[in-house]
């Protein structure tokens, strides 16, 4: 009994603050510590790879302490993570209705995850519901105006953009951002005329730089395109945007290795971002691995099953195998969500021709040339069906004259441009000029 004393009178001293407490108090805490454990519990398995279980222990967070929309927002993402866009909404919804103050706050989340998984439509949608309320801040401004820009909503994007140049003209983050609207209209001495005096200014701006390694990339550039990329470092450079522009570098570069380290990185990252997978599973083609190619398609299918890219290389491998039907319904389907998606129209016109689907080429052919992305051989292709077709001959002769800067004396292009000049309608003669009025 002597030997147990002593450790009573230790631990007595632990023992008296609870005994103080009153049992409200006591329930309090130890709810609280609960919390903390699910939480805890629940951000380490999301970390290690187990969203469902992730899940599960958010869950259980949020009914310890059913006020507080954080866990629910957890239970969100782990949802997402695990391939449920159903529940992860239906999780973000309950965390709105638990705290409608904290709904423009939940909804930029929204938006920004729509934007991470590659998703530009949903995030444009839930930022135009932002703006309707009148909840949009500057970078919601910058975001959406640049989302509705690489939508191919120029004119929308402007509209976005001027509520920032309006009250700042020489707003630096949304002077870049017109830039980029500049640029994606085909306005690429304006846009580059910008751009080198944004980083003449500020040489560390990491927008600008990657908009000019698009201009650069664009313009068969990937070198120059590269030196500008490399000067982007930190959170900027590990970001989805960043990672796809770098990867479409070093594909242009045929650093093809270099492009699939990159890609399995950063989809480890973002699991969810079905543009990235796409990308990767295109590079795992270009690498000869088909079997790594379908396992990528399949990975982001799952995660977004009308994603564009996905579904242009699946019929990359249909095409691969032979199964040219199939590949063009897939290259179609991609086209239906993204109808600016230029490796698909790339491949389509081509099956189209082989087809003798000369209108339905015609079309593809010149919605290529319309990005600013096309190929010599697609304008030259482009412009001999306008001469078969005896339409838009003036387009045409700009398109083969270009060709004929590159290469003079090429037979072929000659031949097309003789064809597009007879198919240029004849000027009407003039009669006689009789003169009225008084001398």
């Amino acid at each position: 009994m002597q030997s147990k004393l002593p450790r009573l009178l230790c631990a007595l001293p632990l023992l008296l603050p609870l005994a103080c407490k009153d049992p409200d108090t006591l329930s309090v805490q130890t709810r609280d510590q609960k919390f903390q454990a699910k939480m805890s519990e629940g951000q380490a398995l999301l970390n290690s790879g187990e969203p469902e279980q992730a899940a599960r222990a958010f869950e259980a967070a949020s009914g310890l302490m059913p006020d507080n929309p954080e866990p629910l927002l957890r239970v969100a993402e782990a949802r997402r993570r695990e391939g449920n866009t159903g529940a992860s909404i239906l999780a973000l919804k309950r965390a709105m209705t638990l705290n409608p103050g904290q709904a423009p706050e939940i909804k930029r989340k929204i938006a920004e995850r729509h934007e991470q998984d590659g998703r530009p439509r949903d995030a444009i949608s839930v930022l135009l519901e932002l703006r309707d309320a009148d909840e949009l801040g500057d970078l919601d401004v910058l975001r959406l105006a640049r989302l509705q820009t690489r939508e191919g909503q120029h004119q929308a994007a402007f509209q976005t953009l001027e509520r920032i140049l309006r009250e700042r003209p020489d707003d630096v983050d949304a002077k870049v951002v017109e830039a980029e609207i500049l640029q994606d209209k085909g306005e690429e001495v304006l846009a580059t005329k910008l751009m080198d005096r944004l980083l003449t200014e500020q040489p560390g701006l990491a927008a600008a730089r990657m908009l000019r390694a698009r201009y650069f990339l664009r313009n068969g550039y990937a070198e120059y395109a590269e030196q500008d990329l490399s000067a982007v470092q930190g959170e900027e450079a590990a970001k989805p945007e960043f990672v796809s522009l770098k990867a479409r570098v070093l594909t242009q570069l045929e650093r093809h290795a270099d492009a699939e380290a990159l890609l399995t990185a950063t989809v480890a990252k973002y699991p969810q971002n079905a543009d990235l997978i796409g990308r990767l599973a295109e590079t795992r083609l270009t690498l000869g691995n088909k079997a790594g190619a379908l396992a990528a398609v399949e990975q982001a299918l799952k995660a977004q099953p009308d994603s564009a890219r996905a579904l242009y290389v699946r019929g990359r491998l249909q095409e691969a195998q032979g199964d040219t039907k199939r590949a063009k319904e897939d290259y179609g389907f991609a086209l239906q969500e993204n109808p600016r998606l230029v490796p698909a129209l790339s491949r389509m016109w081509r099956l189209q021709q082989q087809a003798g689907e000369k209108e339905e080429a015609l079309v593809s052919l010149e919605r290529l040339v319309g990005s600013g992305e096309a190929s010599l051989e697609e304008k030259v292709a482009l412009a001999s069906l306008y001469a078969e077709t005896r339409r838009r001959p003036e387009q045409g002769l700009k398109l083969i004259a270009e060709a004929l800067k590159q290469d003079a004396g090429n037979p072929e292009y000659l031949d097309i441009q003789k064809a597009l000049k007879k198919a240029l309608p004849r000027k009407k003669k003039s009669g006689p000029i009789i003169m009225r009025g008084r001398w």
